[in-house]
């Protein structure tokens, strides 16, 4: 099967999937148009949600930077960074996450100037999806808790901070242990898939990083943030559109949202990405003309947010410094 009738099928599934959630929530369609007609643009939630969406890829490019330059890589500028992250987010919508993740943020820091090769970059993906799948999987917990205790109000967000709290203790003990692990287990499965299907694979060096406490924590500081901040990006993007959730609402559905948009099976995963929030959502009450009011507008506000990102910071990398050889 050819690469791009592989691509046209996955987007037909996604396409599907997207379909047959909305008609799922609100068969008929009369639902959902009441909730069009009663949605009302808020601007100022919506600057809201690209100064969100501003401030997560601040943060995720600069632990993207920490990573790449602790394990060698020559020193570019912070806004080469950000520029990847944002152009890769955007192109990442008609591809694979992952392998966006890879191949495409490789290529545009090789643009810029970076040295490094394929091992690099796959080395600094699985580290970085370590880091994304502990949080929101701790999130998730604590959303349970909170569900069945019944807590609500203030003992519902001074829980979540104290959640914040554990996953920076966390990060300085366990998260180094883990991003062994997890190199040792995707170079595994690639060794496997090759064996799967007949084909010699040559197999990038995989070393894994060296992560101390420091490196942890400051990587988890940085996860923590962009975690508030992709949360943010989502509620912001609700009220923008005149839909109220209330904080626990966004806060337990983050997590399966997050963890449903890593799935590369169709492009940018689309419709997978959704049917994730509408379970979280549909799990903790949320009103159904919402939830694919929501769904809907989401995908189409953060990707509008980060093609101004990249407009603006196009200028800004031209005119940045050629990057420096790494220290010696």
């Amino acid at each position: 099967m050819s690469p791009r009738l592989r691509t046209a099928l996955k987007l037909l599934l996604g396409l599907g999937l997207l379909a047959g959630l909305v008609w799922w929530l609100v068969p008929g369609g009369d639902e959902l148009r009441a909730a069009f007609a009663r949605a009302r643009l808020r601007p100022a939630w919506l600057g809201v949600c690209l100064l969100a969406t501003f401030v997560a890829t601040f943060v995720t490019s600069a632990r993207w930077r920490l990573m790449a330059e602790s394990m060698g890589g020559n020193r570019l500028p912070h806004i080469a960074y950000f520029h990847s992250l944002a152009l890769t987010k955007i192109l990442g919508q008609v591809s694979s996450t992952f392998v966006m993740d890879i191949v495409g943020r490789g290529v545009v820091l090789r643009a810029a100037g970076s040295q490094r090769g394929l091992g690099h970059a796959i080395t600094q993906a699985v580290l970085e999806r370590v880091f994304d799948v502990v949080l929101p999987a701790m999130m998730l917990a604590w959303a349970v808790v909170v569900w069945r205790g019944g807590f609500a109000g203030a003992a519902a967000i001074g829980s979540f901070a104290g959640v914040c709290l554990l996953f920076a203790a966390f990060a300085a003990v366990f998260l180094a242990p883990l991003t062994r692990l997890a190199l040792r287990a995707y170079a595994a499965a690639r060794a496997l898939r090759a064996r799967l299907r007949r084909v010699a694979v040559e197999d990038p060096e995989l070393a894994p990083p060296v992560v101390d406490r420091r490196l942890a924590v400051q990587i988890g500081a940085y996860s923590l943030l962009r975690y508030l901040a992709s949360m943010l990006m989502s509620w912001s993007t609700a009220a923008g559109i005149g839909v109220d959730f209330t904080f626990f609402q966004i806060a337990a559905a983050t997590p399966l949202g997050q963890f449903a948009g890593m799935l590369g099976v169709t492009p940018g995963s689309l419709g997978i990405q959704e049917v994730g929030w509408a379970g979280g959502f549909k799990w903790v009450g949320a009103d159904d003309a919402a939830i694919v009011l929501f769904v809907l507008s989401l995908r189409l506000v953060t990707t509008a947010s980060f093609a101004v990102l990249v407009l603006v910071s196009w200028p800004l990398l031209r005119r940045s410094r050629p990057a420096a050889p790494p220290p010696a």
